[in-house]
């Protein structure tokens, strides 16, 4: 199925429309820990973050390439600075446009690859037509849903994606009760919905366009 140019909702919301923003000053605040699901903002949108990753000795927290705005610092939900936006590939207009967006992690900063009771224990597996997946997101915390259709560089599921969402993990719970990291979501389709940038494609198109001699890699645990 062709979802080019079908896309009718990327899932960034506005921050001060929602509360968030307005209370994080210039001035420095506490560094606090990067992981997936988590919601992120500049004061001025908000999405959320896939998962975490290095290249070499530099920390990355990862979202959608549409939650990009260059040099900004970005901040937790309580106001502590994470990172800022270091480098992006693509703008998620259409599928041809599907890329990423690094955020640089802050000097002391934690980061880690759980969600809470259970960690990412893979980050290779593909999607599959009928298997169940979920999702962490600022706009409709955990959701889950089952995979509806399979592309080369994404996949469709059918759980419910909200603004905000975008670019928070998506993943398959494994019979181990741990998460097969799976992809991020883009946003919502015309068709019905939510588009996921599937993880084997994000990797691989963060190692061919990020700047830095070192290849990407995820966390897991």
């Amino acid at each position: 199925m062709n979802y080019r140019n079908k896309l009718t909702q990327l899932l960034l919301a506005a921050a001060l429309a929602t509360g968030l923003g307005a209370a994080f000053p210039a001035a420095a605040h506490a560094q606090g820990v990067a992981y997936p699901g988590m919601t992120i903002t500049t004061g001025e949108s908000i999405c959320s973050v896939g998962a975490t990753g290095h290249m070499g000795n530099a920390q990355y927290a990862v979202t959608a390439a549409h939650c990009f705005q260059e040099g900004r610092t970005v901040y937790d939900e309580n106001g502590r600075v994470i990172g800022r936006y270091e480098q992006s590939y693509g703008d998620d207009a259409t599928i041809g446009g599907l890329g990423f967006a690094l955020i640089r992690l802050a000097a002391g900063v934690g980061v880690s690859a759980s969600l809470g009771d259970f960690g990412i224990e893979s980050t290779y597996t593909d999607a599959q037509v009928g298997q169940e997946v979920c999702h962490v997101g600022w706009a409709t915390n955990w959701t889950c849903g089952r995979v509806t259709d399979v592309g080369a560089t994404f996949f469709v599921a059918d759980f419910v994606a909200d603004r905000g969402d975008s670019g928070g993990i998506v993943y398959f719970p494994t019979p181990e009760g741990r998460a097969a990291f799976l992809g991020i979501v883009i946003g919502s389709l015309e068709s019905g919905g939510v588009l996921v940038e599937s993880a084997n494609y994000l990797r691989d198109t963060i190692d061919a366009h990020a700047q830095g001699p070192d290849h990407f890699r995820w966390y897991v645990e």
